[in-house]
């Protein structure tokens, strides 16, 4: 008797406590299942905008290199044209020194012109011969120096932008970042706040990020001036 009164009392406390069990029971559960909800939409959102950031950046590198290839190009042109001109008065200056060489050699005046006119026509043959010798001289010189003032600015000045290990490094992200970012990321609730989410651990760094082009344009300007 002593038993069924202990399981009859054990039976109408689990009556009475029954429900309100249940119903705790089912509030857990609904509030785990909200919460994995969550979590799994804040990682969705994690992970989209990991993909936007590291497509921004990577086109923004790629922009760059674009950049400077043009700067690249620029220098190529403006190099090819001092060349391209200087190859023409060297070439012009030849022909005339060849001409110069003929009249010495075979373009002799006769022997009974008077003998002002015959050193008349040597004098200014020899500053013909002169001047357009250091014509093909300095036009040798200016071609060679300005492609060699263009290959120095090819070479130190307008290097490509290559982004360097370490900054290829710093795009990578890994699912642990979200994990860090805190609980109030982790269970954040969509359309409740109003700030755009930013789920960069280090936007300081990123934003600080040197470029090599950067560098490279900061030291041509002293140089050129």
């Amino acid at each position: 008797e002593r038993f069924r009164r202990h399981f009859g009392l054990r039976g109408g406390f689990q009556g009475r406590e029954g429900p309100g069990r249940a119903g705790t029971m089912e509030v857990l559960a609904a509030l785990g299942i909200g919460a994995k909800e969550l979590f799994t939409y804040n990682r969705e959102n994690f992970k989209f905008d990991q993909d936007q950031r590291i497509e921004r950046e990577t086109l923004r590198m790629e922009m760059q290199v674009k950049r400077f290839e043009l700067f690249r190009q620029d220098i190529r042109d403006l190099v090819d044209l001092t060349v391209d001109r200087m190859d023409v008065y060297h070439l012009v200056g030849a022909l005339f020194l060849e001409f110069c060489v003929v009249l010495f050699c075979e373009g002799r005046v006769q022997a009974s012109a008077p003998p002002f006119l015959l050193s008349l026509f040597l004098l200014s043959n020899a500053c013909a011969f002169i001047y357009l010798l250091l014509a093909v001289w300095l036009s040798m010189h200016a071609s060679i120096a300005s492609h060699s003032f263009g290959v120095r600015l090819l070479t130190r000045f307008v290097r490509l932008p290559i982004p360097s290990v370490k900054q290829m490094n710093q795009l990578k992200s890994q699912l642990t970042d979200y994990e860090r970012s805190g609980v109030a990321n982790l269970l954040r609730l969509p359309f409740l706040d109003k700030r755009a989410q930013e789920w960069q651990p280090n936007d300081a760094a990123e934003a600080s990020m040197p470029t090599q082009a950067a560098g490279s344009s900061g030291d041509a300007a002293p140089e050129a001036s």
